[in-house]
């Protein structure tokens, strides 16, 4: 009997022994620069402060993850997701088959974790008994689109995960499937489990039909059902049904059809040609014979009508030899005629004031500045105080937007666009751009190419132009006096305004996005824009037309590009480079001040 106890019990210390030999080790543990997931999937501590995020690698299910976490891990196959407070320094990870394993980040050259950035462990498991035979295994399923619903041996629906997969646990033997979803034709199928994992990838067909629209007339807005589309042509797909398609043109009478569409269908429809819209120009100004000039273009004498102009907004100039010009803008309206009086003053000074037209900009003042035959737009944003950094709209915010802080502004000017390259070449003489087009906004000019391109404008023009500093960058974006608070500028909607990754693949002609509270275009997407300001951390105080720190290392730039992804774009996101750099989705804007 006495022996029987010893070999018990030596069984069972065996047992034990091994147990213990089952280790959890950690092979890597790294930061990952450019891995966004921290903030396109984020999650707050208590004080609703961004996480980290921890990407786990660990060959085991079941893991259990302890340590100033927050929520439960997310888990795709092989790798948890664990998110982590600001500034922790530990994680412990436990298994109910392993010993328990503390990983401390300081032993990796990592001393903690912080806010909003990812991080990569890689963790190493001992040696496991071999599984019992089992009955069954997992049905892997890889299913297009991910709003889909799976039935499997006529059961209850159940939706896939968010990246289109589903495991479902099913004994040896036939089974059936079915996968559906709004929109899609259903797919049904069969398979056989015989004791290993299977995988089954399935793609349902769409039921929407595939509309192509075009438009004769060049620099049309296509809209289907009131909802904006593009400019000249759009493709895409609809659900079947009767839609309104629409051809406009600022100037033009815009041309309607209809359309029905079958499940499946395609169909192009060719819009007719717009017909322009005209009006008509008074024009009674001293002293007679002066020249009028019509967007640059000579349109005659003073005083003199000029009937037949294209409906639109113009920049008007009036210049006689002895005397001080007259700059202006003017609007054309349909069968109505504008009218503009008054007389030059003798002077030997050619310069222009800031002044407009009465029947300027429907958003405020405009004043139009020419160079070398190119005309852009100067918008006037009255002065006032605003709330800069990382307001309650602004979602998920980086620390670099933070404390927010009361900023009090003079008025100034600002462009109505980002400066184009028809215009940086008529002051440079050359385009250093990657995209080639003269309505598109200038790119791959650094901060110092700016100040020597500032520097031969306000030769040419007798003005002193510069890059706006940051607080009027972001007062301006958010649409000064006016703004509404959204998160982007001009709309919460990043698509109405902005230029972005998911809706392009280049720079885009200004101005084809709609305009902010203030008509100013652009500030979201399309390029970032060169601040004047060296980039330095928030205070709490309130300011008065404040200027950045006196010194510096970067240059601030902010707005986002076509090459960002919307969290980029919001009006507080502020970035930050070297003054000499230059990238392909980087510009400026001008400003003026009163």
């Amino acid at each position: 009997m006495f022996r029987k106890i010893i070999a018990l019990a030596f069984l069972f210390m065996t047992f034990v022994l091994q147990l213990a030999a089952q280790e959890m080790k950690v092979k890597t543990f790294e930061y990952i620069p450019n891995d966004l997931v921290a903030r396109t999937e984020p999650r707050t501590d208590l004080n609703g402060k961004l996480c980290a995020v921890i990407r786990v690698g660990i060959a085991l299910q079941g893991v259990v993850f302890d340590g100033n976490t927050i929520g439960s891990p997310k888990y795709n196959t092989g790798e948890y997701l664990v998110y982590i407070t600001n500034g922790s320094r530990q994680l412990t990870i436990r298994h109910d088959r392993f010993l328990p394993l503390t990983v401390t980040f300081a032993d990796y050259g990592i001393e903690r974790v912080e806010s909003g950035n990812v991080y990569r462990l890689t963790v190493l498991t001992g040696s496991m008994s071999a599984p019992r035979q089992s009955q069954g295994n997992f049905l892997v399923m890889n299913v297009t689109p991910t709003s889909s619903r799976v039935s499997i041996d006529n059961g209850e629906p159940r939706p896939v995960n968010a990246d289109g997969t589903l495991k479902v646990y099913l004994n040896n033997g036939s089974h059936s499937y079915k996968v559906e979803a709004d929109g899609y034709l259903a797919k049904t199928g069969s398979l056989s489990m015989s004791g290993s994992r299977q995988q089954l990838n399935v793609t349902l067909q769409s039921t929407k039909a595939k509309l192509t629209v075009k438009s004769t007339t060049s620099g049309s807005k296509i809209y289907i059902d009131e909802d904006y589309k593009g400019i000249d042509s759009w493709q895409g797909s609809l659900t079947p049904g009767t839609y309104l398609v629409e051809a406009r043109k600022e100037g033009y009478r815009s041309a309607t059809t209809t359309v029905t569409l079958a499940k499946q269908q395609t169909e192009t429809i060719t819009l007719p040609a717009l017909l322009q819209i005209f009006g008509s120009l008074m024009v009674d100004y001293e002293p007679v014979d002066a020249d009028i000039y019509l967007d640059n273009r000579l349109l005659g004498k003073t005083p003199n009508v000029f009937s037949n102009i294209a409906v639109g907004k113009y920049s008007i100039k009036i210049s006689k030899a002895g005397y001080a010009g007259y700059a202006g803008s003017v609007t054309i309206q349909e069968n109505q005629q504008a009218s503009i009086n008054g007389s030059l003053r003798r002077s030997n000074s050619s310069s222009s004031s800031l002044s407009s037209v009465n029947n300027g900009s429907a958003f405020g003042s405009v004043v139009p500045i020419s160079v070398n035959g190119v005309t852009f737009n100067m918008i006037k944003v009255d002065g006032g105080t605003f709330i800069m950094g990382a307001t309650k709209e602004q979602e998920n915010p980086w620390d670099r937007e933070l404390p927010t802080h009361q900023v009090t502004l003079s008025t100034y000017y600002i462009g109505e666009t980002e400066v184009t390259q028809a215009l940086w070449k008529a002051v440079m003489g050359n385009n250093p751009s990657k995209y080639k087009g003269d309505n598109l906004p200038v790119e791959t000019v650094s901060w110092d190419d700016c100040q020597k391109f500032v520097d031969k404008l306000n030769s040419l023009t007798g003005k002193r132009f510069r890059l706006p500093t940051e607080a009027e960058w972001e007062y301006a974006a958010r649409g000064g006096n006016k703004s509404r608070h959204t998160q982007y500028c001009g709309s919460s909607n990043i698509d109405e305004v902005a230029w972005y990754e998911r809706n392009s693949s280049k720079t885009h002609p200004v101005k084809s996005k709609k305009a902010n509270e203030l008509g100013i275009y652009d500030m979201s997407g399309n390029v970032w824009e060169w601040c004047q300001d060296w980039y330095g951390n928030y205070s709490n105080n309130a300011q008065t037309n404040p200027t950045g720190p006196s010194s510096g290392t970067y240059r601030v730039y902010r707005g986002g590009s076509w090459y960002d992804i919307a969290w980029y774009c919001r009006s507080a996101c502020r970035y930050r480079h070297s003054p000499g750099s230059r990238y392909y989705n980087l510009g400026l804007r001008l400003v003026l001040s009163e």
